[in-house]
């Protein structure tokens, strides 16, 4: 199967668990809207796991995501109560257990997407398929090339020796002098 039809289909695990987490939390089944909150990335990754595909590149998004919407179902099964005259009292715990697992949800999906960030120099999907078909031995390629970080030259004293004079590089132009070997063409005729 294709990557892209992986990838494509491995997306409707989140969008149904997130389908089954408003569909309880209109019910109100908190302890199930933590359920799919929980369940819908845990699948997920196992699913990326078991394809064998590469994680997208808004997996942190989707993390942040989940736990947002599993700190919002701890906050609604622990952190408030509804009294018997109809009010609402917050308790102090539940509240903190929710503020946390935003945090920690949160945290663990703006690292993700800082890995993903640093990962820019990879090769495209394209360009790994490419790859893997030359070095399996399927196509006949003729050329192949391999991205690289160019090398940063460590002679700073050159640099700086440039950098005086930088200004000074084309203030003087050059004009043609008559007294130069330079033969005209039209003028032989």
């Amino acid at each position: 199967m294709a990557t892209n039809v992986k990838t494509g289909i491995g997306f409707l695990i989140p969008f149904g668990a997130l389908i089954g987490f408003v569909l309880s939390i209109i019910a109100e089944n908190f302890v199930l809207g933590i359920f799919f909150a929980v369940a819908g990335i845990l699948i997920w990754l196992l699913y990326l796991a078991v394809m064998e595909t590469a994680a997208p590149d808004t997996m942190g998004n989707f993390i942040i995501l989940f736990g947002v919407l599993l700190a919002l179902a701890v906050f609604m099964n622990f952190g408030w109560e509804q009294n018997i005259w109809g009010g609402i009292e917050f308790k102090a715990e539940g509240s903190i257990m929710a503020l946390l697992v935003l945090f920690f949800g949160t945290l663990t999906g703006l690292l993700y997407r800082q890995r993903i960030g640093v990962s820019d120099h990879a090769l495209t999907d394209r360009e790994q398929e490419l790859v893997d078909k030359a070095l399996q031995g399927d196509d006949d390629p003729r050329v192949i090339v391999v991205k690289q970080e160019a090398e940063k030259e460590e002679d700073d004293e050159e640099e700086e020796d440039y950098d005086e004079y930088e200004e000074y590089d084309y203030a003087y132009p050059y004009y043609f002098d008559e007294d130069d070997d330079y033969e005209y063409e039209d003028d032989e005729d």
